[in-house]
């Protein structure tokens, strides 16, 4: 005797992925989704289409076609898992998509485990390398420019995302604060600026000049640079700086490890970091916890209380 499912009904409608990708893209804009997520969307499929033909019926899509995918992208395409784990959450949330609509049998998709490794941050002596000031009188805008955002980066962890939608109006040094109007949570964020921080900001500024609706780290032309403008160039400042390492996501990292290290407030970690969720900081404390671990001894307050003194106390066992 046929089981009998609890899945909804699926229609007879024979829409093609490529169809209903469309249709999707058009939701997300509908609810109003970042350029940069949809562009992400965007980029995913280009891997999607690799395995599955853009023609093929959505209702023939089942859980083995996914698995056939990730196997698709381990064997043949070499990606990493974690990137790997990127693709199917993407997919997952477009056949989903599909499955509310009724156009696909439901069925569960679980993320792709993967290894979780150690972040590894910009060091002293890198940081020293790219925070030396170039010469004003012979550097280019460009140059000048790279040297301040590093500052920036270093000095409030901000995204890359934020960075480049910064405004010169968004900059108070009345109250030595800037504001994010773009973030990741789509919530604006007033982050306090450093004396150092403002310092080189000041000196920035000057240079850059603008009106207030400008974009702060412009292009040499003024106008607005995007993230990969910002990318290329901060790659090529730290190799100039002769730092092999590179990644603007990195300094990122560096800050939140930097404030750990320097015992600062996870809380207000995670207020500067703009997270939404505490477990992403939790993350950073994990990864960092061999730096932590440094000098343990010199600020475990059970150590403090022994004076440096050993217990020399010998127990006797009886019948020994």
């Amino acid at each position: 005797m046929k089981k009998i499912s609890m899945n909804k009904n699926i229609n007879n409608s024979r829409v093609t992925f490529d169809e209903g990708y469309d249709q999707f893209i058009r939701h997300c804009k509908v609810r109003n989704l970042r350029p940069a997520t949809i562009k992400h969307y965007d980029n995913t499929m280009l891997s999607i289409y690799k395995y599955m033909a853009p023609k093929t019926c959505i209702r023939d899509i089942r859980k083995v076609t996914v698995d056939g995918f990730i196997l698709y992208c381990r064997n043949e395409l070499a990606i990493k898992d974690v990137t790997i784990n990127t693709y199917t959450r993407t997919l997952r949330t477009i056949l989903y998509y599909f499955m509310k609509l009724g156009w696909m049998e439901e069925f569960k998709i679980p993320n792709v485990k993967f290894d979780k490794h150690i972040i590894e941050t910009y060091s002293d002596a890198e940081l020293k390398l790219l925070l030396k000031k170039p010469n004003t009188k012979t550097c280019t805008f460009t140059q000048f420019r790279s040297w301040s955002i590093v500052n920036f980066l270093l000095g409030t962890g901000a995204r890359v995302n934020s960075l480049v939608n910064i405004k010169n109006k968004d900059i108070d040094f009345e109250n030595e604060v800037v504001l994010l109007d773009v973030t990741k949570n789509r919530q604006s964020a007033i982050i306090p600026l450093s004396t150092t921080l403002i310092s080189v900001l000041k000196e920035y500024m000057a240079i850059r000049g603008g009106e207030l609706d400008d974009y702060l780290f412009c292009t040499e032309f003024g106008k607005q640079a995007d993230r990969q403008t910002i990318n290329t160039t901060i790659n090529a400042y730290n190799k100039k700086c002769g730092v092999i390492k590179t990644g603007l996501h990195r300094f990122r990292h560096t800050f939140a490890k930097k404030w750990i290290l320097n015992n600062g407030d996870i809380f207000k970690l995670q207020k500067i970091l703009c997270h939404s969720d505490m477990r992403v900081v939790r993350n950073y404390v994990e990864m960092f916890t061999s730096d932590i671990q440094k000098d343990f001894n010199n600020y475990n307050p059970l150590e403090s209380l022994q004076d440096g003194n050993k217990f020399n106390c010998k127990i006797k066992i009886k019948g020994k």
